[in-house]
């Protein structure tokens, strides 16, 4: 039967050492022993690279690096098509944004790295969508075409046409008026 889950590898640059290890998630990885390049390190790489495609998701390589630097995350194989954004292989990845709605707060809670802060970020326009195509990304003609006949291909529009101006409150109230100048009906 094949396989109906997809895959993210997520390895922390600040917690990789491949020069500090004797690389136990290369050597303990089914995959690799059995021939394929699933789990690359090279002597002038920072950080260990685990092939997405070909990683069978079995949690050995999470439990054999000594600096805890590695993430496998499960997913159901339809998220694969719903990427909003991705910053790089081995990295985190946004599947879907909320849908604001007009004379409405938005807001997020959810414990950290799960992408509120992004999720923002694109829907401020602050950060352009990727859709998961970090080495190359689309311009905003794909982007719109991407999100056709939902709510966000309207709400993109109008933020990118001045018609619509969407700001983020900073984390710690104190910081507001650094941030953003003026009363609240000006904005």
């Amino acid at each position: 039967m094949a396989d109906k889950q997809t895959r993210i590898a997520i390895v922390s640059d600040d917690r990789c050492k491949p020069k500090r290890c004797k690389q136990e998630c290369k050597k303990g990885c089914p995959v690799v022993r059995m021939g394929k390049l699933c789990i690359e390190v090279t002597p002038k790489d920072k950080t260990a690279f685990i092939s997405e495609e070909l990683c069978i998701g079995c949690g050995i390589c999470v439990k054999k690096c000594p600096f805890d630097a590695i993430q496998i995350i499960n997913l159901p194989k339809d998220l694969e098509k719903q990427t909003v954004h991705r910053y790089g292989p081995n990295t985190f990845r946004l599947h879907r944004l909320p849908i604001p709605r007009p004379s409405q707060v938005l807001g997020l809670v959810g414990t950290n790295g799960i992408g509120k802060s992004t999720a923002l970020k694109v829907l401020a326009a602050k950060l352009k969508p990727n859709l998961g195509r970090w080495d190359n990304p689309p311009d905003w003609t794909e982007i719109l075409a991407y999100f056709r006949g939902s709510e966000l291909q309207n709400y993109f529009t109008k933020i990118l046409e001045d018609d619509l101006k969407a700001i983020i409150k900073p984390q710690y109230v104190d910081h507001i008026p650094k941030a953003i100048k003026g009363q609240v009906g000006d904005i």
